[in-house]
Order: structure tokens, then sequence, then C-alpha cells
């Protein structure tokens, strides 16, 4: 008798821990779209969320948008890995996985997830314990791309179409781009990115658009840049430009441009690559002090 009741008293503790993990598993991915007419294309775009310990937490936050041509992500290089170690610096991170071409979605499908995830982390801040004026975000590559996006289009809604209107500023308290896109000009531009985000017959007024370095304005957020002059992915002059319109405009923001070849040139994320090590402990410096 006494056997049976511990078999139920250790069936009963398992059955409360597998509940338990499935409930943080859920507290710890938000479907975007979910509450939403959402469309089977956008069941497909959630966050996942990484909170700091609370005597760690500086109320600062981010949005992270992993890189990948607009057609596949680099969730774990460029996106997990990196919310860990904001996580250690007291920031707290949420990971976006937006739609991309991979699963046929061109623009504006990108940046109508990334408002989407700016509009839910600022409404629900106090529940995350951040402050809704502290919430920036990040991407590298093409995800740097769509940050930048976010940045010069903050007073554009992006989801009018879905008819959704948000009750709060859509504009990000600061931005980092990490080896990004930049440019959808010929002569420097990613095709590839180009191809996923526009699709193949885009128009030369959807072009100029999604052209970063033509459209910087001087009420942006403070930018982050980083480019490799050995990126054989995504050319640097990308970010040479964008340097160029930022400073033109005044615009609040700091440029590294490391002479690093190889793999260090590109899609290295946080990883220690030669003259790419600690770049992330500049940007999280960085962003304490652009609050």
């Amino acid at each position: 008798m006494k056997k049976c009741v511990g078999i139920l008293i250790l069936f009963s503790f398992l059955v409360t821990v597998a509940s338990a993990q499935k409930l943080i598993c859920a507290q710890n991915t938000i479907k975007i779209w979910e509450g939403t007419a959402m469309t089977n294309q956008q069941k497909r775009s959630e966050l996942t969320v990484y909170l700091p310990e609370k005597e760690k937490n500086t109320g600062i936050s981010v949005i992270i948008c992993p890189g990948g041509s607009y057609y596949w992500l680099d969730m774990n290089n460029e996106g997990f890995s990196v919310a860990k170690y904001l996580n250690k610096q007291g920031i707290a991170a949420f990971v976006l996985r937006y739609r991309r071409a991979l699963y046929g979605n061109h623009h504006p499908a990108m940046i109508q997830d990334l408002q989407r995830s700016i509009q839910l982390v600022k409404e629900n801040a106090e529940r995350y314990d951040i402050n809704p004026d502290k919430i920036g975000v990040m991407g590298f590559s093409a995800g740097g791309h769509l940050s930048g996006t976010a940045a010069e289009y903050f007073d554009t809604n992006f989801m009018h179409d879905l008819d959704i209107e948000p009750n709060v500023s859509l504009k990000p308290a600061f931005v980092g781009m990490i080896y990004p896109v930049v440019s959808m000009e010929d002569s420097i531009c990613h095709k590839k990115s180009r191809k996923n985000l526009l699709g193949k017959n885009f128009s030369a007024e959807q072009a100029k658009m999604m052209s970063l370095e033509q459209n910087v304005r001087s009420d942006m957020p403070p930018v982050f840049l980083l480019h490799c002059t050995g990126d054989k992915t995504v050319n640097y002059r990308n970010s040479v430009v964008f340097d160029q319109a930022l400073t033109e405009k005044n615009v609040n923001h700091r440029f590294l441009l490391l002479d690093e070849n190889g793999h260090g040139g590109h899609g290295f994320g946080i990883q220690p690559n030669g003259k790419a090590t600690g770049w992330i402990d500049e940007f999280v410096e960085w962003a304490q002090n652009n609050e």
C-alpha cells in the first residue's frame, strides 16, 4: 500500500514538474499576432523572451533580429546566444523570428513583425520589469537592415492594413546594426537580401525607400554601427555610406569599422574572432549611455 502511495506521489510530482516546464516555455515565447485575425504565415512570427536576474536588471531591453538574407534566420548565433549574453549584463532581450522569403513573404511582412514586437514589448513593459522608454532594437546582416528600417520609419504604421493601430510609439530608444545590409543600389547591394525583401519585380521607388542611406532623418534614434572591411558577404561600404548619411543629418551614432577578414568579417555574432572580439561589450556600454 505504501509503495502504491509513493508511486502516486512521485507520479504527481513528475506531472507537476512537466506542467511547470510547459508553463515556463509558454511564458517565454510570444506568438506576436495571437489575438488578431492572423494568417498561417503570421503564426510563425514569435518572440523568445530572455529576462535578466532581478538583481542585475538595468531596465534596458533589446529586440534582436537575426540575419539570414531575409530568407532564413541564424537564430542561435545571432539570436539566442546574444540574448543570453545581454542578460548577464542586466539587459532583457526578445529574439524575433520574423517572416521571410523562405515562406513566400516579402516587404512589408518583416517590418510589420518588428513593429508589432515593439508594440507588444512596450505595452507589457511592466510585466517584464523593463523601462518602456529604454527599448531598443538590434539586428545582424539583413536583420540589421530591418532594425534600420524601424529606426527610419518609426512614424509609419506598416500594420495599418492589418487593422492594428498601436497606442504606443513605434520608435526604438536606440538601434544596433551589426554588419548590416543597408543599400539597395546595385554597386554595393547584397542582391540576395534585396530579392528576398522586395521580390524579383521591385520598382525603383521601392528600392529607394529601402535604401537606408537615402532615407536618414535627423530625428532617428541613436545608432550603433559595426562592419568589417574584410566582409565577403555584405560589402562594408554599406555601413560607410550609412555612416556618412548619419553624420550629415547629425544623428547620434557610433561607427566601428574593423580590419577583419575571413569568417571574422561576417556572421560572427558575439563569438570571439580576432579584432571583432569584444564588440558586444562596447555595444552594451554604448546602449547604457544612449538610453
